[in-house]
């Protein structure tokens, strides 16, 4: 239990340089008015106070490593008084929830139809489902204890006013019935899907997925801004009817490109190219002949402003485009020098502001990495090193180019393009 002098215990958590501005401001108004205890904060600064408990410099921004952290700090904060655990459970306990049984998810659904209705209401805003599986007609060996559609629409039923994110790890191959996308639909402030595969079990009676369900899910879910896809997907390719169709504003497209015919991913980026401005295209296969892929960056050049790939081999087909608009470019790992990367064309004729490179990879590249490797880009202000450690440091080679053409160098801990671009 947190208990003693206020404004003691405060300083003791987070009243050096790295407080927040708002609880320095604290500071001064404890002192000024000697404010008794630790139970009469007030909520927004109760929440400046749980966020500061919960960031530290290990912490990756990936919402299912925060939730973690989020529960095993709140627990004990919970013990404090009612209102505290009141305010814990309504904001923070079920922000992250992740469900992977059916018997669990049923459970769950129970307790909270239980809970009484002058209560505080949970909220989630990142909702991850595994095993789900929506087969009507399934073979006998369907996975154990699978969830199905009308298990999964209960579950967003529950939180469809709070929910920003839905990711879902589907068995087999996607498809989803029509209950489901309603329910999804639903979801009024739903801005981010996640389409991943969780195992394919390889049943030879099983069909493919219906070509019309994520067409049918796009268009049902208005609100998205970002559409992740890691898993085989259909689109019916009309591509003349295209342009009379409402698609939702989205802004960020990442595929999987491993599980995708080149023609698929075509036909989404037209679809939603009136609004795309990210594309993120993820490939684990080294050295791929990227030339299929030419159409899609086609299509988005004139407006992308934000680019993430795998590697730099994936540049090759594109280096003669000219991308007027791209301000970031995100790469995850190279094959080839990565100086010699940087003098070809598409940097020199694309107003690029920020690089975005691997840590890991940083140290493998700098064999041929000189003073003159950023004089290509001139508007480069800015190189960031994903996914670092706490003492992480790229090499000399990098900090001396960056110091000669002014760039400052960026350490973030995570690879997230969209935060990236807010660099």
């Amino acid at each position: 239990m947190v208990t003693g002098d206020f404004p003691g215990w405060l300083r003791r958590i987070g009243g050096g340089a790295g407080c927040p501005r708002e609880l320095h401001t604290l500071h001064s108004t404890c002192d000024q008015h000697g404010m008794p205890n630790i139970l009469e904060l007030p909520p927004e600064i109760l929440e400046l106070v749980f966020s500061h408990l919960i960031s530290t410099p290990q912490q990756r921004r990936d919402p299912l490593h925060l939730a973690f952290s989020e529960k095993t700090t709140a627990a004990p904060w919970r013990l404090v008084c009612r209102s505290w655990a009141d305010w814990l459970y309504e904001h923070h306990l079920y922000r992250t929830l992740t469900f992977h049984s059916a018997s669990r998810s049923l459970a769950f659904i129970d307790h909270l139809t239980r809970r009484s209705q002058i209560l505080p209401r949970a909220k989630c805003e990142y909702l991850e489902v595994k095993n789900l599986w929506n087969v009507e007609d399934p073979p006998k060996s369907r996975p154990e204890d699978a969830i199905d559609s009308e298990i999964l629409a209960s579950l967003l039923e529950l939180f469809s006013d709070t929910i920003i994110t839905l990711d879902l790890k589907f068995v087999e191959f996607f498809t989803l019935p029509r209950q489901a996308i309603k329910a999804i639909g639903c979801i009024k402030k739903l801005h981010n899907l996640h389409l991943h595969p969780q195992e394919f079990l390889g049943h030879p009676e099983l069909t493919a997925a219906d070509p019309a369900c994520l067409y049918s899910l796009i268009l049902e879910a208005q609100g998205l801004k970002s559409l992740k896809l890691e898993l085989p997907v259909s689109f019916p390719g009309k591509r003349d009817l295209m342009a009379k169709i409402q698609y939702p504003a989205i802004t960020h497209l990442e595929v999987e490109i491993n599980y995708f015919d080149p023609d698929v991913i075509l036909d989404i980026t037209i679809a939603l190219r009136p609004s795309l401005k990210l594309l993120s295209l993820q490939d684990f296969v080294q050295r791929r002949d990227c030339e299929p892929l030419l159409p899609v960056y086609e299509t988005l050049k004139e407006t992308i402003e934000g680019l993430s790939i795998s590697n730099s081999c994936s540049l090759t087909t594109i280096r003669h485009l000219n991308f007027p608009k791209l301000r970031v470019l995100a790469i995850h790992g190279w094959l080839d020098s990565f100086a010699d990367l940087l003098s070809q064309g598409l940097f020199s004729q694309s107003p690029i502001e920020i690089i975005a490179i691997s840590s890991s990879l940083a140290k493998g590249s700098t064999c041929d990495f000189t003073i003159d490797t950023f004089s290509h880009l001139p508007r480069l202000r800015k190189s960031v090193f994903m996914n670092t450690e706490p003492d992480y440091s790229p090499p000399n080679e990098y900090l001396i180019a960056c110091e000669a053409h002014h760039i400052k160098c960026v350490y973030v801990d995570h690879d997230d393009l969209c935060q990236i671009m807010k660099l």
